[in-house]
């Protein structure tokens, strides 16, 4: 299923790339993440996936809506 997580806290396009990994260690498929909106889109496999990218996504230090 896919899913777009707006995210707080991005800024440039290094924390783009931080989020996509951390994302793709849970099990998600990265589709895009774009700091100029704030969104993170992912492709999951379950809402146990999800809410790994969720809790991934918090421990960098942003916040997920």
């Amino acid at each position: 299923m896919r899913k777009t997580l707006a995210v707080k806290g991005m800024h440039c396009t290094s924390c783009e790339v931080l989020l996509s990994e951390v994302s793709e260690e849970c099990g998600a498929k990265v589709i895009s993440a774009n700091h100029r909106v704030g969104q993170l889109v992912v492709e999951v496999p379950s809402e146990d996936v999800l809410k790994k990218v969720r809790l991934a996504v918090q421990r960098e230090g942003y916040q997920v809506e």
